[in-house]
């Protein structure tokens, strides 16, 4: 009896093991898994606030261009006023 019991703790023992590592294999392919998803999500996010700095450095060059616009009408305006 002594053996038999020898034997199947061996076993339990090396079940407990296999299924330990098991988990922690699940547990690693779950990390990996997290860590690939916040890598897209990072990578999204990345792109969309370049996509933003651009969009809004075409609209401080438009802005900039109305003003400078503006500046021309100005003088033009003062010119006229002058002569009249």
């Amino acid at each position: 009896m002594s053996v038999d019991r020898r034997n199947r703790s061996q076993h339990d023992l090396a079940f407990r093991r296999f299924h330990q590592t098991e988990k922690q294999s699940g547990r690693a392919a779950r990390t990996v898994a997290a860590d690939n998803e916040r890598a897209v999500i990072l990578n999204d996010f990345r792109d969309a606030i370049n996509e933003l700095k651009r969009a809004n450095d075409v609209q401080f060059k438009r802005v900039a261009q109305v003003q400078a616009d503006l500046d021309v009408i100005k003088q033009a305006w003062n010119r006229m006023k002058m002569l009249v």
